[in-house]
This record gives structure tokens, sequence and C-alpha cells, in this order.
């Protein structure tokens, strides 16, 4: 097990360095400057009563950027909490204050986690890369926050201890702490869930990566790392969705561990929960995240043609919804090696078991297949696929890699990459039958050699003209320079060239009984003639029946 030291850990320590205990008086605690998504009415400072006695607000004053903000005439209760706001209640479509850090019900004060003040502002403005807000009492000032970058998106700007003068941003889920103890805050018992990360893996099951920290002033020994399943994605989870139980290592102040665990999650995209004993601060005990399942990829790469030659003049590339749902394509990538592109610039919901073609040029597409109807999408910008190698990817809207395919070399001709459809996700790779592929329909592929020796297996042998019509011929070859494979005579003539010097492809082909002319042949015995030239030799009889 790796150990290691957060971050915020370091952050800590370097700001005890600065520590300046001032206590007996209201000071400004947390600033959320930077606001989330540029919406400057959630701009927001909050204030702490660091002392043992109630704090009447009529002469306090809150300054910013020369501006002088005067509360009414209430009182803050000792050790209590205080928000001024741009905007307290949403009005007009713009967001206020209540409806991210409220119940956002239009009304302040009538939830649990709306008690404390909050007052409105009018015309209070913070900027994101630098400034200072002053709290003053009579004229004098009593209290001041300082910050000088930008800091996350969102994330609010706290102080470490009441009285200090160290600032970092918060670490809290939800980007800021309002009328709580700042998440910078080491409280005696805190341990801190500090990421979930996942890599899908070959087999089906998932890796999961966890770090945990004592961030807390205390030794802590004995614990565990519970895993539920959050079918709901609402963070409200029972015994009866626990995944497993993970035992903590012992941890002094300021350790971190980096923990691993490999399961078999259900589904394509199950939401799992990371919860962590009870402690001084609950808001850093839980995390979720969204992983790859068991069923992951739900949409997979299922055939592409990277050397279009006339008169095909795009590159394509199909995608298979491989699931048993439907999956948005909204926000996800497609491209090579060195670039990914967007899918969709909106929704695009591809069903169970569809495909979807995506082109480079749909109007050079749809005049090359032109008897086909099928669903396509051209995407705003397309990453060039080499003909000699290159590797296609696809990106999951969580950022997983959903599915890639390296490929050493195009087959020109423009015949294309295609996977087997009899194992959709570990399907093999190889050459479509069919000049231009099957884009929009079940694959027909010949494999790449690969075997030590011919094999074949003919279905039906015997076979009748008129019930069964045609035999399948399965077969796999060994490496080699060029391949062929004929039907003899007993007279030794040849009947039919069905492969004739041809790259060593494996795969099926089927005989219709017909010969090179086109006639049935006459029932009786037949002779299948392979060879690998240079390599290997194969002879089986073929029984046709009237």
């Amino acid at each position: 097990m790796v150990k290691l030291t957060a971050k915020y850990v370091l952050l800590i320590s370097a700001a005890l360095c600065f520590f300046r205990p001032v206590w007996g008086d209201i000071e400004i605690n947390e600033v959320m400057s930077n606001e989330p998504d540029n919406l400057t009415s959630l701009e927001w400072v909050e204030l702490y009563n660091n002392s043992d006695s109630a704090k009447y607000l009529s002469f306090y004053t809150v300054e910013v950027a020369g501006a002088v903000f005067n509360f009414p005439g209430a009182t803050l209760a000792a050790h209590d909490y205080l928000i001024v706001c741009r905007r307290l209640l949403t009005s007009g479509g713009t967001a206020g204050f209540e409806s991210v850090w409220g119940d956002n019900n239009g009304i302040w004060g009538d939830d649990a986690s709306e008690q404390y003040p909050a007052y409105q502002f009018t015309g209070m403005s913070l900027r994101n890369d630098s400034g200072t807000v002053f709290l003053k009492y009579g004229g004098a000032v009593k209290s001041t926050f300082k910050w000088i970058t930008d800091g996350a998106d969102g994330v609010s700007w706290e102080r470490f201890t009441p009285g200090s003068i160290a600032i970092s941003n918060c670490l809290d889920p939800k980007g800021g702490t309002p009328g709580k103890i700042n998440s910078i805050t080491p409280g005696n018992f805190d341990l801190a869930l500090l990421s979930i990360s996942a890599e899908p893996q070959p087999s089906g099951n998932t890796l999961l990566f966890f770090a945990v920290a004592n961030v807390g002033l205390t030794y802590q020994a004995n614990k565990q790392l519970n895993l539920y399943y959050d079918l709901d994605r609402d963070g409200s989870v029972t015994n009866a969705d626990l995944i497993e139980i993970i035992d903590l290592p012992e941890m002094n102040v300021s350790d971190t561990f980096n923990l691993i665990t490999v399961l078999e999650l259900a589904g394509s995209y199950p939401t799992i929960l990371g919860r962590l004993p009870d402690d001084d601060r609950l808001a850093n005990n839980v995390r979720s995240m969204t992983v790859p399942g068991r069923d992951f990829p739900p949409v997979i790469i299922s055939e592409f043609l990277a050397d279009p030659q006339t008169p095909l003049a795009t590159e394509w590339v199909e995608l298979k919804n491989i699931s048993d749902s439907m999956i948005d394509l909204e926000d996800w990538l497609l491209g090579d090696t060195s670039s990914l592109h967007p899918i969709s610039s909106g929704h695009y919901i591809l069903d169970t078991g569809w495909y979807v073609v995506l082109v480079k040029d749909s109007a050079a597409f749809r005049s090359f297949y032109v008897d086909l109807s099928i669903p396509i999408l051209q995407l705003s910008s397309w990453s060039i696929l080499n003909n000699d190698h290159d590797l296609i990817r696809l990106l999951d809207n969580y950022g997983y890699m959903a599915d890639s395919y390296a490929y050493a070399s195009a087959f020109g001709d423009n015949y294309t990459w295609a996977r087997g459809e009899n194992d959709d996700k570990n399907g093999r790779w190889g050459r479509s039958k069919e000049i231009g592929g099957t884009p929009g329909a079940a694959n027909d592929v010949f494999y790449p050699a690969s075997s030590n020796a011919i094999t074949v297996t003919a279905k039906p042998n015997p076979f009748s003209l008129s019930r069964d019509g045609e035999t399948i011929i399965s077969y796999t070859l060994p490496p080699g320079e060029s391949f062929s494979m004929k039907v003899y005579d007993t007279d030794g003539r040849i009947v039919k060239n069905i492969v004739d010097d041809m790259a060593p492809l494996e795969g099926s082909i089927v005989w219709n009984g017909r010969t090179d002319g086109g006639r049935h042949v006459k029932p009786g015995i037949y002779i299948l003639y392979l060879e690998v030239f240079g390599r290997d030799q194969y002879k089986q009889t073929i029984v046709v029946a009237p």
C-alpha cells in the first residue's frame, strides 16, 4: 500500500505557521468570490461570531471595493454564522443563495439547512482574481479577508481557523460551507474520503481507487470504508445496498492512504457511494461516483473504413449499442491517437441493438451507399485515420474509454475493418467480406490467419441442392503468402474456384453447389481443397445430394 501526503494536508501544515489568534469578535470566515458557472448573483460572504456573547449588528458594516453595506438592527449569537449575499432568493430567473445552499423553495429560514441568518446586500460585487473584504465596527477595521488568485470555479475561500490569517480553497464537495465549520479547519476526529476513481477491466470487473486521509488532530485506528450501490443516485443508501467493507490502516495525523479493490459491479454504469464512520465533520465522509460495471461498455466500435478509395470519398466509423438500455451519445467522443471530437452536439439516443454510422462527409457516404437507409451522424470535426496504422478511440460521457482498436494497416479496395458479431465485446477483428463493408447491419468478416494448421468444417455435409441449397464452409488458416480454396470432382477437374490467390484470411464461405459457369453440379462426391502456399494443404470430401 502506498502512503502519500495529501496536498491540502501540506497546506494546513503550512497554515499553522501563520496562525495568529484574535478572539472575541465577529470576523469574516469564508468568501465565495469565484461564483459557480459565472452566476455572479451567487457571490456571498460568511461572518462568524468568534466570541462567547451575542453581538449587535447595528454598528457593523461590510466594505467591498469602497462600497459600504449596513446591517439591520439584528443580533448574531455567540459562535454562530451569518451570510451576506448578492441575491438571497431566486427572482426573474436569476439564481439566489437560497436556491443553491438552501432547500430552493423560495423561502429562507424554513429548513434545517437554513438555520442561520442571511441578508441580501444588493450591489455587492466580488472580483474573482483578487480582492479584500473588510468588516468594520464604528469605522474601525475588525476583520479583513484577502485573496490574490481566482482559485477554483464555484469554490469558496475559507479561513483556516477563527483568528488565523491563512486561507485556502474549500475542500467540501459542494464548494462551500456556509453556516458550518470550514472544511479546512481541522476537527479532533476527522477522516476524509478525498476521492474515488475507477478503471474498467477486460474481465468485466472494475478496479476502484480510494484516497482516505486523516485530516483531524487525533490518531485513528480500527476504522472502515463502506461501499454501497446508490441506485437512485440520490445519496441515500441502506444496509441492503452494501457492497463491501474495506478495513482502513492505522492512520496518524496527516496520513493519506490510497486503497485499491476489485469488484464485479452490476450493470453498465452503477453509481457507488463510499462512506466513512461519522466523526467531527460529516461533509467529507461521503463521496459517490458513477463507475463502469460488468456490462460495460454499452456501446462499441463495430466497423470502420480508414482508407476510402474512389468512388467512395469519406471515412466512417460504425457504433453498436450492445446493452439492454437506450444510450444517449451526447458528450461521447470519437477520435484517434492524437485527438478526440464530440459525436453529437445534443442528445442522440441509440436504441438497444442498433447501429449508427459516424461519418466525415454524409453526402459522400450517401452517394456510395445509395441503397442503405441507416442512421448516420456527420461529426463537426474529424480525426483523419491513417492508412498504415492508427488507434481508434471511443470515450463515453463519463470520460471512460468505452472501446478502442489499434490496426496495423488498411486493406484497400474499400474493404473495412469489422468486428465479429458472435462475441460483441471481445469479438475478433478482420476484413469485411463485402467491398464497402456492412454499415448499419451485422458484420460478415474474414479474420487474419492465426492458426497453426488448416482446419475445415462444412455444414451441412452431405447437403441437398433441393432442400439445403448450400453448405457453409468454416475454416482457420496459418499465416502465409496467399490462400486458395477450390472444389474438384473425382476425376480431378476444377469445378469451382471459391477463393483464388487471396491473402490468408479465415472465416466462413458459402458454396451453393454451382460451378464457375453457374450451373448446379451433379449429385455425387466432390473434393474440397485448401492451400496456404508455402505452409499447409488440406483435402476434404463434400457430398452433394439431389
